[in-house]
């Protein structure tokens, strides 16, 4: 690593998509979007003090040979860099498993590392970035993983056509070939201090030019890395197969412990549980906390606590929570608390968007607490005025996420003058309505977030297309701005400071569970090491 800005924290100053047209630019905030509903629609719902892993007893290093076999809630669409999520209790885990990431964030000190590459560095404060890559590595095929690999990716994801869910963050940079191992990166408007933090959490995996020239269907059912594993065969529906990669670049370290495994589709978290409990099958990733804590007292879990969690979000450009008023008198009417004690689901109540473990939140500055009469004093404030708050709740086609969403409609109706109505559709349909249309009052959401660079700028930023709520505040502005242009780590403190205090006293959404998310295993897996926002590394996961 250098002595200068080397790989730390991370992105740029905002650019826009372009002139795609509505079409194209809602199916890429679409694919954005849902980053985030993954484990809402089908699961269940760092130092300085960070946020890392509460529970990991398999970091012993795992013995060589064998195989495991892993569960997914659904099959992959797709397994190319492009088109597939990273996140952690998706496809992620098989994307670490064919790539390998360039760069990553470690969630014990929020710090940025280099893997693939050998190094990220910024000499002018993020005017421009030097990534250096490693020699003598190959993709599985074993053409070059080299500076024109880097690129041909990195335009690829800045194509609108292309459709990527990455195309926010490939869009805000120049990638330019400097020699076989050196890529120059030159932020897009302004100098951008954090960019390594932008290719860590968005773009830290790469696919072989040889794949990507066969088009779109070939790059995703037949996709070809530079990480531990290839693709056997995919029985779509059902399950694939993983097989140790004979070109992986640390094979002279006895990596990957494993021979190959099997990724499975279970889509009841339940079931999988019970699966691994009776030995059927060896681990699954999940964001059921109650599943997390069941698994560090009867199996094991290695669970990472970030930033963000499960929150209602609501629509700020039309309909009635355009009024502040009524998105304080609905977040005063609820306590988190309510959830887990009502449902037994775990839920550890939040505070606020920042856990409270973690470097960035401000103990000071808090989600206000229940207050039923001050909520039924704004209910009737409104209605007084001719505006009854009617609303339509979104939510994803799920029992965990309906569960919560009924809690909610019962505690309104001890208040009057408030109506709230459930509307819970398919996957599909509501990526559909929230992201593109934007048909919705209020809806619920989820993140997992190792830092508030890229994410919270992409989500919040009132000029973002990724703004879906339509958040247009200066404040919040000037403080994701201000996080985004340093890496002080005090100075990123006062500006997330500053953000919190712009969520608490504007509400453009009201978390109400923290985020976790882990993996769940039983007593013969080992070597789980966690990185980013909880996907862990493949090279390193065996058996004892």
């Amino acid at each position: 690593m250098s002595a200068r800005r080397t790989v730390r924290p991370g992105l740029g100053r905002f650019a826009t998509l372009g002139r795609g047209g509505p079409t194209r630019r809602g199916a890429a905030i679409a694919g954005m979007i849902a980053l985030g509903l993954v484990a809402s629609a089908c699961g269940g719902d760092d130092d300085e003090k960070s946020p890392g892993p509460s529970n990991a007893p398999a970091t012993a290093a795992a013995k060589s040979g064998g195989r495991i076999t892993m569960l997914a809630v659904q099959d992959s669409a797709a397994l190319d860099v492009f088109r597939t999520s990273n996140v952690a209790v998706a496809d992620e885990p098989r994307l670490a498993a064919l790539y390998d990431p360039l760069v990553y964030i470690n969630p014990k000190d929020q710090k940025v590392n280099a893997h693939l590459a050998e190094s990220l560095s910024s000499a002018d404060n993020g005017a421009t970035w030097t990534l250096k890559l490693r020699p003598g590595v190959t993709f599985s095929d074993g053409t070059p993983f080299d500076a024109n690999a880097i690129k041909v990716n990195y335009d690829k994801q800045a194509d609108m056509a292309t459709r990527s869910v990455h195309i926010g963050a490939a869009s805000t940079f120049k990638a330019e070939v400097v020699d076989p191992l050196t890529v120059k990166l030159t932020p897009v408007g302004a100098p951008n201090p954090n960019l390594d933090r932008l290719i860590a959490v968005e773009l830290p995996y790469i696919e072989a030019p040889s794949a990507i020239s066969k088009g779109p269907e070939a790059y995703g059912a037949q996709p070809i890395g530079a990480g531990p594993f290839v693709l056997k065969s995919w029985s779509r529906g059902n399950e694939q197969v993983f097989e140790r990669n004979p070109n992986y670049w640390q094979k002279d370290k006895g990596l990957p412990k494993l021979d190959g495994f099997t990724v499975k589709n279970v889509p009841d978290i339940q079931q999988q549980y019970t699966s691994v409990k009776s030995g059927q099958a060896d681990l699954f990733v999940s964001s059921d906390q109650k599943l997390l804590g069941d698994a560090a007292k009867e199996l094991n879990a290695s669970e990472l606590k970030t930033d963000g969690g499960q929150m209602v979000q609501f629509n700020l450009r039309k309909g009635p929570f355009t009024d502040p008023r009524a998105r304080r008198a609905v977040t005063l009417a609820l306590d988190p608390a309510d959830i887990p004690k009502t449902l037994n689901n775990g839920y550890v109540p939040a505070k606020g968007f920042f856990n409270q473990s973690g470097p960035y939140a401000d103990p000071a500055v808090t989600q206000a607490a229940q207050n039923k009469a001050e909520a039924q004093r704004l209910f009737n404030e409104l209605a007084a005025e001719g505006k009854k708050l009617n609303f339509r709740y979104l939510v994803p086609q799920n029992p965990s996420s309906v569960r919560v969403a009924e809690w909610m409609q019962g505690q309104l109706r001890t208040f009057q003058n408030v109506d709230m109505s459930i509307d819970s559709v398919e996957i599909g349909a509501y990526i559909q309505k929230y992201a593109i249309s934007r048909d919705f009052d209020a809806m619920l959401f989820q993140q997992w977030v190792v830092d508030p660079e890229p994410t919270a700028f992409s989500a919040w930023y009132s000029k973002s297309p990724f703004n879906v709520i339509g958040w247009n505040s200066p404040a919040a502005d000037e403080a994701l701005a201000k996080g985004r242009g340093s890496t002080d780590p005090a100075v990123r403190k006062q500006a997330y400071s500053d953000l919190q205090k712009a969520i608490v006293a504007e509400l453009p959404f009201w978390v109400y569970a923290e985020s976790s998310n882990g993996a769940i295993f039983n007593d013969k897996v080992t070597g789980i090491e966690h990185y980013n926002s909880g996907v862990f590394f493949m090279d390193r996961i065996g058996l004892k």
